[in-house]
């Protein structure tokens, strides 16, 4: 028997009874497919273990970890006897014959592929962190695969792969996802953006090395235990900050962090006193995620300071979350084996909103799998929002956007006759800022009662006009 493949790390920390179930199936996996190799070169036995390790970062489910260890069984000449002799339960079966339906598609470059994935990830939503662990794996061996195939597999990584970790709270993956791709994609302007940032690491990283000393002694005075680390921004969402926000290098202001990681929620409000109290915060930068949570899941609070004199003129962003918290903020709420709740992102202070339900909402909705795809383009765009009518249909509104907004794009005739509108159940006001995962229902009566207060309230400059056409015609109707 081909010794096995398996690096040390997946075993690490796990119980006897896991490990002693993952070992048997690590030798199943290197005695069957260690003589058939990958396009890329190394043998599926090589690839299982690898994925699983992979795979070890975010879950500690030795079934799950067995199915990904086995993923490729089916390709064997003699794959369906061997499933059956396998020693992993009809679990893990299944999930086996799930990931290998799932080989060869491109759901960037297809959207039939794409439909094919998604209907695959709500029937089964322990397959969404093997596939995602096993195009990481890809992504870490780029240069394994021809050069025409590292750019495919580079295109459909951040524009897809990396989107979806980057909605479900999968932020480690999804920056070195990014960063790699983009490294494949755009070689040039990645090159001379890493010379930019390696001119001003010596100095961010003592800019860094300072206020993290700083700030640590501040807290210990008051008696708050906090781990601090230090982060400065990747690659690629340095690039994308400074494309989107037509910033240059120097002109971002959260290119450097720090991290505070505190026991419990109370903690991280006290850390937040102590900081301002000892730093110049920055006004408007304040930002409460803990709580208000982003609609992914991700809790933390934000501020940002100025840097201490003499150090730096580089503003410091500093995060505070709890250890829960940060385990969630890297990898998403799967850490915890919640594979139910992995398929949720939140919005703002209500439920989860499911996302895949979301997306199949939209599927339902469009007519041909090429709008499908555009559609699903626009959803991942990070600004627009996805809101809901009363009757679960799925839009799609450029982000910031009022209930008024909403209203005015869905129910352009009637909206004469708004009287009120409810958000998630509740009646609010017009100007109410939305949400992605609200659900909008306008109320409407049989008398007209757009009013030019009716302005101030949207967002967007098709509303506003709306607005002004409708007022024009009620005062032509009224001379």
């Amino acid at each position: 028997m081909p010794p096995c493949t398996c690096s040390p790390r997946l075993f690490q920390g796990m119980e006897r009874e896991s490990r002693s179930k993952l070992e048997e199936v690590c030798n199943f996996t290197c005695t069957h497919l260690s003589s058939l190799s990958r396009r890329s070169g190394e043998n599926y036995a090589e690839h299982g273990c690898e994925v699983a390790t992979t795979l070890r970062e975010l879950a500690e489910d030795p079934s799950l970890l067995s199915a990904a260890m086995l993923h490729d069984l089916l390709v064997h000449p003699d794959g369906i006897t061997l499933l059956q002799k396998a020693p992993v339960g009809e679990e893990e079966r299944k999930l086996i014959q799930a990931m290998h339906a799932l080989r060869r598609l491109h759901i960037d470059a297809s959207a039939a592929d794409l439909d094919l994935a998604l209907s695959a990830f709500i029937g089964d939503e322990a397959l969404l962190p093997l596939r995602m662990a096993h195009r990481l794996n890809d992504i870490r061996h780029l240069d394994r695969f021809s050069l025409k195939l590292q750019r495919q597999i580079a295109h459909e990584t951040l524009h897809m792969y990396a989107a979806i970790a980057g909605r479900l709270g999968m932020h480690r993956w999804r920056y070195e996802m990014e960063d790699i791709s983009f490294r494949c994609l755009q070689p040039r302007i990645a090159q001379n953006l890493t010379k930019e940032m390696q001119a001003h690491e010596a100095l961010d990283l003592s800019c860094l090395g300072h206020a993290k000393e700083y700030v640590a002694k501040a807290l210990q005075e008051e008696g708050i235990e906090a781990i601090i680390d230090c982060r400065i921004k990747s690659l690629y969402s340095t690039y994308r900050k400074m494309v989107l926000k037509r910033r240059s290098f120097a002109a971002l202001t959260d290119r450097l962090a720090l991290r505070i990681v505190v026991p419990k929620t109370k903690d991280c409000y006290a850390a937040l006193g102590v900081v301002h109290a000892v730093l110049h915060s920055i006004p408007g930068k304040l930002k409460d995620y803990i709580g208000v949570p982003k609609e992914n899941g991700y809790r933390s609070i934000h501020t940002v300071v100025y840097p201490l004199p003499g150090v730096n003129e580089q503003p410091i962003e500093i995060q505070i979350r709890t250890r829960e918290m940060h385990e969630e903020c890297e990898y998403g709420i799967a850490k915890h084996g919640e594979y139910k709740n992995f398929l949720y992102a939140l919005n703002s202070r209500s439920a989860r909103v499911a996302l895949f339900r979301n997306l199949q909402n939209l599927r339902e909705e469009t007519r041909s799998p090429k709008q499908f795809e555009e559609a699903l383009r626009t959803y991942f765009r990070e600004d627009h929002i996805a809101i809901f009518d009363a009757r679960n249909n799925l839009y799609h509104l450029k982000d910031p956007a009022t209930a008024l907004d909403f209203v005015c794009s869905v129910f352009e005739k009637r909206i004469r006759f708004l009287k009120s509108v409810r958000i998630n159940g509740r009646e609010r006001s017009l100007d109410t800022p939305l949400h992605d995962g609200d659900t909008v229902e306008g109320l409407f009566g049989k008398e007209s009662r757009v009013d030019r207060s009716w302005l101030s309230y949207p967002r967007h400059n098709v509303t506003k006009r709306m607005i002004r056409t409708l007022l024009e015609k009620s005062y032509e109707f009224l001379s």
